[in-house]
């Protein structure tokens, strides 16, 4: 997607753009003191949060088979402007690891106290939204190489036995084979085919399925016919382990045949409805199971503000804690992601991410020339916060929610 800043020339791909985005709930230095978060770096999602020291910082296509059960694996700073065809060069960041911001639970859902014996998860549901247009090949390789150091993490962290199921969608609601943002007094539109905005490119299932794989919250099917999601227990044998890692391998490397028009958040909500259960079905679990929304994007998310005059992003929350409502809504999920900074204040996915109860698990992506020419290392990157940070609040979550019966 190319950027075109209202006050200058528009940037050509690849630029090294690093600004700041809006805060988002707890994440706030303020309010993250209020919420009890003791582990606070540079937030990317932050206007000001805290640094380690104490000082305050400004923050920086297959075609789909719609029809058809879900199965298991086990059973058989944004980029300143993007290409309009895709393809993207790096906005580089510092080589010397990510800074992150690190969810804590927030209480117990269904006045569940953790640690008090009568807690802990029966299963553990991932969602990984994934932008599958131009320029993040790499970003996805090097995704699906972190993959497997996570789950042996997250293994190790659950209780034996724990069923986890993990699925991929993409950021395509609507197609576009283009797209552009403009940019006025930290106001983002959003074009794409025709010069239509974000809103034409807002299709949803319930009105009409475009029948593109992984799209509009459908889960991502390797090959085009490959099961719907990768399911494993904790304590499975180390084969059943393996043929989730490399189903995952498969479903990470999306592509990057998708929309420029991305859109992060409506998937996320969207991937939760009953319009998509033909692909969907099995795959989420209410009672008994923590949720957790995974987001990788290198671009502004192009959800829409508002659909019919209501808050989009909040739209989006309403479906997940309606599909979580036995469990306890809300606070039985988390989000997390690797997100850039940008230029775009307000954006539905800022909704989304302030609306979770548990403050957000966020960093930046790798460096885009790190995951294009050495994505293993990317992938070492990216485990500073899968492996080494999200699987263990994924456990202290698990560890407050009641298992099913």
């Amino acid at each position: 997607m190319e950027v075109m800043p209202t006050s200058s020339t528009a940037s050509p791909h690849g630029s090294d753009s690093r600004l700041p985005r809006v805060a988002v709930g707890c994440a706030t230095f303020a309010i993250a003191l209020a919420c009890g978060v003791d582990e606070r770096v540079d937030n990317p999602f932050a206007s000001a949060t805290a640094t380690s020291g104490g000082q305050v910082t400004q923050g920086g296509s297959a075609t789909d088979a719609s029809g058809g059960t879900a199965a298991s694996a086990s059973a058989g700073s944004a980029t300143s402007s993007t290409s309009s065809g895709g393809s993207a060069t790096d906005g580089s960041a510092s080589d010397s690891g990510p800074k992150f911001d690190v969810g804590v639970p927030d209480g117990g859902p269904m006045g569940c106290e953790g640690g008090d014996g009568q807690c802990g998860c029966s299963f553990v549901d991932l969602l990984f939204v994934i932008d599958n247009s131009g320029s993040m090949g790499g970003y996805q390789t090097a995704l699906s190489l972190a993959f497997p150091q996570f789950v042996d993490t997250l293994v190790q962290a659950l209780p034996p036995g724990t069923n986890v199921h993990v699925g991929v969608t993409s950021t395509e609601m609507g197609y576009a084979s283009s797209g552009s943002t403009s940019i006025s007094n930290g106001v983002c539109m959003f074009t794409g085919d025709g010069g239509q905005s974000e809103d034409a490119f807002y299709i949803t299932p319930d009105v009409m399925n475009t029948g593109r794989n992984g799209a509009q919250g459908r889960l991502y099917k390797p090959g085009g016919n490959g099961p719907a999601y990768a399911e494993f227990a904790t304590d499975a044998p180390a084969a059943e382990l393996d043929q989730a890692k490399q189903w995952f391998s498969q479903a990470a490397q999306i592509g990057e045949g998708g929309s420029n028009i991305e859109m992060s958040t409506a998937p996320a909500g969207w991937a939760t409805d009953p319009a998509n259960d033909a692909t969907n079905m099995g795959f989420l679990r209410d009672e008994g199971a923590v949720f957790v929304v995974f987001f990788m994007q290198d671009e502004p998310d192009q959800t829409p503000l508002t659909v019919n005059g209501m808050d989009t992003g909040q739209l989006m929350l309403d479906k997940i804690a309606a599909a979580k409502a036995g469990c306890g809504g809300l606070s039985c999920v988390l989000a997390g992601g690797f997100l850039n900074d940008n230029q775009c204040g307000g954006r539905p996915i800022d909704t989304f991410l302030a609306g979770i109860p548990t403050p957000p698990t966020v960093t930046n992506l790798p460096p885009e020339n790190l995951a294009e020419n050495d994505p293993q290392a990317a992938a070492n990157q990216m485990n500073q916060l899968l492996a080494d940070t999200l699987a263990d609040v994924i456990a202290q979550k698990c560890d407050e929610i009641p298992p099913v019966g």
